[in-house]
C-alpha cells in the first residue's frame, strides 16, 4: 500500500505508535529493539517486523538503522507448505519477527526494491507485491525446511546417545586444541564410524561442526572487540591467524578483515 526507506536512522520520531494498517519494518543494515504487547525482542538484517493494525509498537534505534517501512494488507493464496495456519490475518500469536537465512537472496530483493523508484506508479505498485510475495514465500520456504531439518535432527540425536555425548564435549572443547581420532576411539569407534554417525546425527561432519562454533565465535569477535586476527585465531582454537584467515575466507567467502570492515558501524 505504501513504502518508504529509511537510511541510517538514528532514533524513531516516536518512541511507540499505531497503526490503521499492518505496518512492517525490514531491516538492511543496524538495529532496534521492539516491543508490541508481550512480544520483545531486537530486529536486525535478516529480520523483519510484522505489526497489525492498532496494535501498540513500541521501538528504540540500537544503531544507526536502515530499513523499509511498509503500510500493507494481506490477501490468502494456497501454498503448499505447513505455514498455512501462520498466516498473519489470523494468527493469535502476533506480531511476527520474520528471519530469513538466505542473506544473499534477501540482499538481491532489496537491491531489485531500491530501483523501484524509476518506475512508473502502476508498474512500480505490481512489482512491490511482486517483492512481498516472494520475501513471504522465501520465509515459508526457509522456515518449513528448517522446522525439518531440526525434527530429523531430533529423531536422530535420539536414536544415538554417544553423538549427543560427543556434540556435547565438542562444544565444551571447541576454542581448545581438539583431537577428534580420540574423541572417537573414546566411543569405541574408529574415524570413519565416527565421522559417519555423527554425520548422521547432525547433518554434517565432527570437523565441519567444530569449524562452525570456532568461526561464529571469531565473527563475534571481529564485530566487537579490537582484537588482531592472531589474537583472534587464539580465542578460537587455532594456531594462527593464517589459517584462522584461511578457514573463514573459505566457509564465508570473504576475508576476515573485509567482513569487520563491512560489518561494523
Amino acid at each position: 500500500m505504501h513504502a518508504v526507506f529509511w537510511h541510517r536512522k538514528a532514533k524513531f520520531q516516536l518512541k511507540q505508535d499505531q497503526y490503521p494498517d499492518w505496518v512492517m519494518f525490514a531491516v538492511e543494515e543496524g538495529s532496534f529493539h521492539y516491543r508490541i504487547g508481550e512480544v520483545a525482542g531486537t530486529a536486525v538484517f535478516g529480520d523483519a517486523i510484522l505489526c497489525p493494525p492498532g496494535t501498540l509498537f513500541e521501538r528504540e534505534v540500537a544503531e544507526p538503522v536502515s530499513f523499509h517501512f511498509i503500510t500493507l494488507g494481506w490477501q490468502a493464496q494456497p501454498y503448499a507448505g505447513s505455514l498455512d495456519q501462520h498466516h498473519p490475518s489470523g494468527d493469535p500469536e502476533l506480531p511476527v519477527h520474520l528471519t530469513w537465512t538466505d542473506g544473499n537472496r534477501l540482499s538481491s530483493t532489496y537491491l531489485y526494491i531500491h530501483q523501484l523508484g524509476r518506475l512508473q506508479d502502476e508498474q512500480r505498485s505490481l512489482l512491490w507485491n511482486h517483492y512481498l510475495q516472494d520475501l513471504w514465500q522465501q520465509y515459508r520456504v526457509e522456515h518449513d525446511l528448517a522446522k525439518s531439518e531440526h525434527r530429523q535432527q531430533q529423531k536422530q540425536r535420539q536414536l544415538d546417545p554417544a553423538m549427543l555425548k560427543a556434540a556435547g564435549w565438542l562444544q565444551q572443547h571447541a576454542f581448545k586444541q581438539v583431537a577428534l581420532r580420540e574423541l572417537g576411539a573414546s566411543l569405541d569407534l574408529s574415524p570413519v564410524q565416527f565421522s559417519r554417525k555423527f554425520q548422521a546425527a547432525y547433518g554434517t561432519t565432527p570437523m565441519d561442526y567444530l569449524t562452525a562454533m570456532r568461526i561464529q565465535k571469531a565473527q563475534t569477535l571481529l564485530l566487537e572487540t579490537e582484537m588482531t586476527l592472531e589474537q583472534i585465531a587464539e580465542r578460537c582454537g587455532y594456531e594462527n591467524g593464517f589459517y584462522l584467515s584461511r578457514m573463514f575466507s573459505k566457509k564465508k567467502g570473504i576475508s576476515p578483515s573485509l567482513y569487520r570492515n563491512m560489518h561494523r558501524v
